[in-house]
C-alpha cells in the first residue's frame, strides 16, 4: 500500500529521538532564556480536552521514553487552570484566549493537532512571546484520510444510506433507489492537501472533476492533482461551477469570508438533488439555509463530518434527518494520521524543551527578554 510521503517530516519522526539533544541541554548560548522556566518538575504537554483521545494517546506512546516530559490532558472546561503549569498546549478544540494566555506564565509553544486555529488568539500568543504551530495536513496521511471519508460521505449520500438501514429494519429488498458517482460533477471547493488527495481517488469513479480555489492556479506542488481536473476555477466563479455541480465537497479554511458559504443564495443557485459533503469547518455551512433547502426537497442531501456546534445535540434536526448521514468529526482520525501525528507534536515537545523555536511557525517571536 502506497503510503504518504514524509518530506519535511522526516526528521520530526521519533525514529530521529536518539538524536535530540539532552533533556534541558541548550542549543546556544541564551537559546532558552526567553521563556520561563516550569520549575522543578518535568516538562509538561498539556492536551486541551478529552476530545480525540487518540492524540493524547499515541503522543503518551511517542514520549513514553522521554523522563523529563509528561503528557496529561484535562477537560475543555479545566483548561485555563491547567494552562498555567503547561509548556506545551495542544488547543484542539478549545478556546485559548488573551485572558487564558495572560496567567500560562511557564507555555512556550501552542501547537494544533492538525490544522485549524480558530480558537487561538494568535496575536495575545505573540505579544507573551508564545510560539504557535500547527501539522500540516499533506505528509501526515491526515489529509488522505479526510479524503476518503469525503469518498466515503459522497457515496453514503449518493447510496441514501439512511433509507438503506430503514430497509434492513423494516424487511424490505431492493429499494432505496440509488445513484452513481459515475457520471457525475463533483465540485471542491478549495485545494489545499484534501482537496489534492481526494482528486485522484474520485477520478477512477468516471465523474467530472472541477475545483475552485483563492490562490492562483500552476502551483508545482499540486500540478499532479490540477492535471486531473477537468475545470479550474477562480474563487468568484464558485457559484457559477456550483449551478452544474451534482456534489459539492467543502475542503477549504474557514475564516470570516467564507464562514457560512454555502447558504441560501449558493443552494439556490445549484440545481435540485445536488449533494453538499463538509469534511473541512462546521461553520462553512450555514445549517438554518441547509435545513429549510432538504425541506423544500431542493437539496438532496448533506454528508457532514463536521458541524457548526460540536458534539452534536443527538436530539436535534440533523441527527434525526432522512437525507442527512453524520459522522462525529473523524475524518483525519486514522491511526496511520495520528501516530504520524503523534510523532511531530512529540518531536516539537522536544524542541520547545530545548529552547528552540518550532519546526512551522505561524508567528514571528521576538526572544529578547
Amino acid at each position: 500500500m502506497r503510503r504518504p510521503p514524509l518530506g519535511w517530516l522526516r526528521g520530526l519522526l521519533p525514529a530521529a529521538h536518539g538524536a535530540s539533544s539532552a533533556p534541558g541541554a541548550k542549543s546556544g548560548a541564551g537559546s532558552d532564556s526567553a521563556w520561563p522556566s516550569s520549575g522543578p518538575g518535568r516538562f509538561r504537554v498539556l492536551f486541551c480536552g478529552e476530545e480525540f483521545p487518540w492524540g493524547y494517546e499515541f503522543t503518551r506512546q511517542a514520549l513514553a521514553s522521554d523522563a523529563d516530559i509528561e503528557v496529561v490532558r484535562c477537560r475543555r472546561e479545566e483548561v485555563a487552570e491547567h494552562l498555567q503549569a503547561a509548556d506545551v498546549a495542544v488547543p484542539f478544540m478549545a478556546r485559548l484566549d488573551a485572558a487564558m494566555l495572560a496567567r500560562a506564565h511557564c507555555l512556550k509553544l501552542i501547537l494544533q493537532y492538525g490544522v485549524g486555529l480558530e480558537g487561538v488568539d494568535i496575536a495575545a500568543a505573540t505579544a507573551r512571546r508564545i510560539w504557535v504551530s500547527n501539522i500540516p495536513s499533506r505528509g501526515t496521511g491526515n489529509a488522505l484520510s479526510c479524503a476518503e471519508m469525503a469518498v466515503y460521505l459522497i457515496l453514503a449520500c449518493l447510496r441514501s444510506a439512511n433509507a438503506m438501514a430503514a430497509s434492513i429494519r423494516e424487511r424490505r429488498i431492493g429499494a432505496p433507489l440509488g445513484r452513481t458517482l459515475f457520471g457525475a460533477s463533483v465540485l471542491v471547493v478549495g485545494f489545499g492537501g484534501i482537496a489534492q488527495e481526494l482528486v485522484p481517488r474520485l477520478k477512477p469513479f468516471g465523474c467530472r472533476l472541477a475545483a475552485v480555489r483563492r490562490s492562483a492556479w500552476g502551483d508545482p506542488a499540486s500540478a499532479g492533482a490540477e492535471a486531473l481536473l477537468d475545470e479550474r476555477g477562480a474563487w468568484g466563479d464558485l457559484r457559477r461551477l456550483a449551478a452544474s455541480a451534482d456534489v459539492i465537497v467543502l475542503a477549504c479554511v474557514q475564516s470570516e469570508e467564507t464562514r457560512g458559504l454555502v447558504g441560501a443564495e449558493l443552494l439556490a443557485a445549484c440545481k435540485p438533488g445536488v449533494i453538499v459533503v463538509n469534511v473541512s469547518r462546521g461553520g462553512l455551512l450555514d445549517e438554518a439555509a441547509a435545513r429549510a433547502s432538504l425541506d423544500a426537497g431542493h437539496l438532496g442531501g448533506l454528508g457532514l463530518d463536521v458541524q457548526a456546534g460540536e458534539p452534536i445535540d443527538p436530539g436535534g434536526w440533523l441527527a434525526s434527518h432522512p437525507c442527512v448521514v453524520l459522522t462525529p468529526h473523524v475524518a483525519g482520525v486514522t491511526e496511520l494520521s495520528y501516530r504520524t501525528m503523534a510523532g511531530v507534536v512529540a518531536a516539537e515537545a522536544r524542541r520547545a524543551r530545548d529552547g528552540l523555536p518550532p519546526s512551522v511557525a505561524l508567528n514571528k517571536v521576538s526572544r529578547e527578554g
